[in-house]
């Protein structure tokens, strides 16, 4: 946008936009990205305040073009999208030159604000030369768009102002002086960019062109308003009359803080200096040396703040990060730099105690060794006095906690005290708290880099990238890992990047020389366990519990199961964790580990008592399946899982509908891992936890197949099975068939569903279990209908319907009147299918089982469109469609849009079925079902022929005469919408 607008696909290629209008749409939204746009804006942008009667219909048609235009992919990629009675364009970052340079101004302005010329002038140069000509000069044409224009363009030079300005500052007048030239040519009358070019060349020793630069001015301003320059630049011009041949005075330029750069009178000599080496290596941390500069010497002059500490995990950086700013202030403190390694987390290193640090200070402030008191009060009083009247930068590197350093931080205005430390600091009084964690990826690649080697780092980027992925952007384990590199010149970075790979061997790759990550870990570890404070021992043992438990992240109900005491205590120490930066807590009540620290708690874990981490996974699998059978009854679908969960198992307390939406979508990834990490434990060992591994899965299969996750379901419903079939268990392996049966059925698998739920048979009939036979029996109805094996699909559904009968079994009872009704229409007999699923519906609705009558009311609508009745059809499908959100049953709904979209071509409303043609297809694609969406596009033809006038094409699906003839016409699946029913799956 900043030039003529373009629009480039992810090729690099041009995107044509030929006609203005689109442009004017595309620009109007684009102003406001992300943010949604009103119909009225837009019609004012494109007709200028006077639209014609035809404005709305054309604007609509205006979307669906540029739409079109930028989402080749189909309606999925499309960034513009319908907001209420507007439209929205989604922008990632990155992507739309007018956000950039917007963002890069604000970063810039933030630079210059924290007193980081430097800085600001490299975010200013970057966004002004995103610029590439006039704003919207061809997107124009109406009073919004041009005003648009023209305050884009005023932005532009009001930065150019500000990057002149800080070039000044900084004395780097030839590169000023070279922007403002052209500047003043485009725009004559703006009067600040003639005083700034005045400025920067009598700065420069162009004395004349500073006086000839005004004399331009002065006529240029006389001549199209008649009147004389401003106050500020006649001041200026006067000045530089004044100066001399030479660079005149900096009338802009603030005068230096007081007690900078030059030491006061009187200020004593042999003065402590005592930082450490600057490391030379250092690199990245870029924003938080701008904050630590502005705090500890504020660009205003002020006095610095007085207590500064920068925390983080273990192995962040942070001494590093400190010495770093200390350096860059150093001299903002003419009375000297103090500085005490205190060995907080120094392995087998004492500690420093408070008095001792004292100590040390005031004999290098000049206080004699026998006049130190021994007491710490007294002591921290005469540290009082002496600092008091001086600028002294105290820096206490790696505190173990608060208690070590708390009597130095008292100190008289105009010293600062700079900590580093893995606590968290919080109870200090007034004390900014800098917290580094994770390097960015691009600055943890140029560390890598500087310590391997530049040309080694580059040989393979790929192979890079990953290592910097598995050190978890962790300077220590980036620099460990650069260093190892280094030291064998042989090695290729992948090399190192298999080893790490293994993440059983990770932790012992990290160490090079006396410098490891385990043991960096391990200090704050054993500082927690060792420590006299209850809520410490108590954190450090969650720490080692956290690593029994292979998932993303934890709540404190589950830890609380982990611990086998209440979740308030498990929070209480999950929070100490964060405190002591061994865990993070990005959102409330929800906790992760960095993957270093994991694999660290995992090998914590393993050293305990074998019985006692399987016995915690095991309580932790028993909250797991409890609440998420408890969530599955909330969601609506209480009779679709029998309870086998040992009783007294603790569940979270979820308490409505919405609660057991929101876990279940927080948390299913957690059960699966949870899952799959108990099913993988030895069934000769672990036998408890294998059968709680399947079980989980059971609890949870619902929510995944619902919800459209074929591919996750399929592969965990296979494990379940693995572990009933290595237990010896009858009832979890039946169980274990009959859901990858299910599984395999949504993903048109049939032959094998069949086969699999055959063997569930089996083994109920061998249980002596009639509601487990009756479940296979169901599923086998279905399976043998979708086969087209019709007569079998008919006695399977006879007998389920027996049985639940005799056993009272309603919900079985309603789903094999499903699956004989629509064997009964597959077979021709549509007067005996239609009273049969008239007696599923009413039953479904006689039980309240929303997900039944979903799928009834389809395959009625289905049963209705063979009959020639698409009206009818329409209704049951709309109906069904309604019910099917009530119900979550987010796998139907393009089963559902087809079934709407063929019902209303037969009734001749193509735009209507064309409408619902699309919304299939998006549906379709987002559950990444490649079988339904060729049925979808079949339909669309199917609509396109019936505008042509052609007919149906050849394979289309539409509605058939006979149940029998569905089948062929639908191909492997039957009917439009058959695959729901698995959906419901046999009860």
């Amino acid at each position: 946008m900043l030039g003529a607008l373009a629009v480039c696909d992810a090729d690099g290629g041009a995107v044509p936009l030929r006609r203005r209008k689109h442009r004017q749409l595309l620009a109007t939204l684009l102003l406001d990205a992300n943010t949604p746009v009103s119909a009225d804006r837009l019609l004012d942008a494109l007709w200028d305040g006077s639209p014609p009667p035809s404005a709305e219909q054309n604007l609509k048609t205006y979307v669906h073009t540029v739409r079109k235009l930028l989402s080749p992919g189909g309606p999925r990629s499309a960034p513009i999208r319908t907001h209420g009675t507007g439209y929205l364009i989604a922008v990632p970052p990155g992507e739309l030159d007018l956000l950039v340079f917007q963002d890069l101004v604000r970063q810039g302005r933030r630079s210059a604000r924290e007193g980081d010329a430097e800085a600001a002038c490299r975010r200013f140069e970057q966004a002004l030369g995103l610029w590439r000509g006039e704003p919207l000069q061809d997107s124009g044409g109406s009073r919004f768009l041009d005003d648009a224009a023209d305050r884009l363009a005023g932005e532009r030079v009001s930065v150019l102002e500000e990057l002149a300005e800080l070039r000044i500052r900084l004395g780097r007048y030839a590169e000023a002086v070279s922007d403002l030239r052209p500047a003043v040519t485009a725009h004559p009358l703006r009067e600040g960019l003639w005083r700034q070019l005045m400025l920067a060349l009598h700065r420069s020793g162009d004395r004349a062109g500073a006086l000839a630069a005004y004399r331009r001015l002065r006529e240029v301003l006389v001549a199209e308003t008649g009147l004389e320059p401003g106050r500020a630049v006649q001041d200026l011009h006067r000045r530089i009359l004044t100066s001399g041949a030479g660079p005149g005075p900096a009338p802009e330029a603030p005068a230096p803080p007081p007690g900078r750069g030059a030491r006061p009178a009187g200020a004593r000599t042999g003065v402590p200096r005592q930082l450490p080496r600057d490391l030379a290596g250092f690199v990245g941390r870029s924003e938080e040396l701008v904050r630590l500069r502005s705090l500890l010497a504020p660009w205003d002059g002020g006095p610095p703040h007085h207590v500064v500490a920068i925390t983080g995990p273990p192995g962040s950086g942070k001494s590093a990060l400190a010495v770093r700013a200390a350096h860059a202030v150093g001299d903002g403190f003419p009375d000297g730099q103090l500085y005490a390694d205190l060995h907080g987390a120094t392995p087998g290193i004492r500690r420093l105690e408070p008095l001792e640090v004292l100590g040390r200070f005031l004999r290098d402030l000049g206080v004699p060794a026998q006049a130190v008191p021994d007491d710490v009060d007294e002591a921290a009083a005469l540290w009082r006095s002496r600092l008091a009247g001086r600028r002294v930068l105290v820096v206490l590197d790696d505190a173990a906690d608060l208690a070590q350093i708390r009597p130095l931080l008292s100190v008289p205005a105009g010293n600062a005290i700079l900590a580093t430390s893995r606590e968290n600091f919080a109870l200090v009084d007034d004390c900014v708290r800098v917290r580094i964690g994770e390097m960015r990826a691009t600055e943890a690649a140029a560390m890598f880099a500087k310590v391997a080697g530049a040309e080694r780092a580059a040989e393979d980027v790929r192979a890079t990238g990953r290592l910097i992925e598995l050190c978890g952007g962790l300077p220590l384990a980036v620099g460990i890992a650069g260093a190892r590199l280094a030291n064998r010149p042989r090695w290729a970075v992948a090399d190192l990047v298999e080893r790490l790979e293994d993440e059983r061997r990770r932790l012992h790759e990290l160490e090079t020389g006396d410098l490891a990550v385990r043991s960096s870990l391990a200090v704050s570890y054993d500082l927690l366990a060792g420590s006299a404070h209850p809520l410490d021992r108590t954190a450090a043992r969650t720490l080692r519990m956290l690593g029994v438990l292979q998932v993303a992240d934890v709540t404190a109900h589950v830890v609380g199961a982990l611990l086998d005491e209440p979740a308030d205590t498990a929070e209480r120490a999950l929070e100490r964790l964060v405190d002591a930066h061994l865990v993070e807590c990005d959102e409330p009540g929800r906790y992760r580990m960095h993957d270093l620290v994991r694999l660290f708690a995992r090998e914590q874990a393993a050293l305990q008592d074998r019985e006692a981490g399987t016995a915690a996974l095991n309580r932790a699998l028993r909250t797991y399946i409890a609440t998420a059978h408890l969530a599955v009854r909330l969601g609506g679908h209480p009779r679709l899982v029998r309870s086998r969960v040992d009783p007294g198992a603790n569940p979270v307390p979820l308490a409505s509908e919405h609660e057991a939406d929101r876990w279940l979508e927080r948390e299913w990834r957690n059960l699966m891992a949870a899952a799959s990490q108990a099913m993988e434990r030895s069934a000769e060992q672990d036998r408890e936890t294998v059968r709680l591994g399947a079980h989980l899965v059971f609890a949870f299969f619902w929510y995944t197949l619902y919800n459209g996750l074929r591919a996750r379901t399929l592969m965990i419903s296979r494990a379940a099975l693995r572990a009933g079939q290595r237990l010896g268990d009858p009832l979890v392996e039946a169980l274990g068939h009959n859901h990858l049966a299910d599984a395999y059925t949504t993903n048109y698998r049939y032959a094998e569903a069949a086969a699999h739920h055959e063997r569930q048979l089996a083994l109920y009939r061998g249980l002596g279990d009639p509601w487990g036979e009756q479940r296979a029996l169901g599923g086998l109805a279905h399976a043998y209908g979708e086969l087209r094996r019709y007569e079998e699909a008919i006695r399977c559904a006879e007998s389920q319907l027996a049985i639940c009968r005799a056993i009272g079994h309603r919900t079985g009872e309603c789903f094999s009147l499903l699956t004989l009704g629509e064997a009964l229409h597959r077979t021709g007999r549509s007067d005996q299918a239609l009273p049969t699923l008239g007696r599923a519906l009413a039953e479904s609705r006689s039980i309240g089982h929303l997900r039944y009558e979903t799928c009834v009311l389809e395959k009625l609508g289905d049963l209705h469109l063979d009959l020639g009745d698409p009206l009818t059809a329409r209704r049951h499908y709309e109906e069904s469609l309604s019910l099917s959100r009530a119900a979550k049953m987010t796998i139907a709904a393009p089963y559902l849009l087809l079934g709407l979209a063929r019902a209303h071509r037969l009734l001749g409303d193509l735009d209507q079925a064309e409408r619902y043609a699309a919304r299939a297809l998006e549906a379709v694609r987002a559950v990444e079902d490649t079988v339904l969406e060729e049925r979808v596009l079949r339909e669309r033809s199917a609509i396109l022929a019936a505008r042509r006038g052609t007919g149906s094409p050849p394979g289309s699906a539409t509605g058939l005469a006979t149940g029998s003839a569905a089948g062929a016409a639908m191909g492997p699946a039957g009917s439009a919408a058959g695959p729901t029913v698995r959906g419901a799956a046999a009860p």
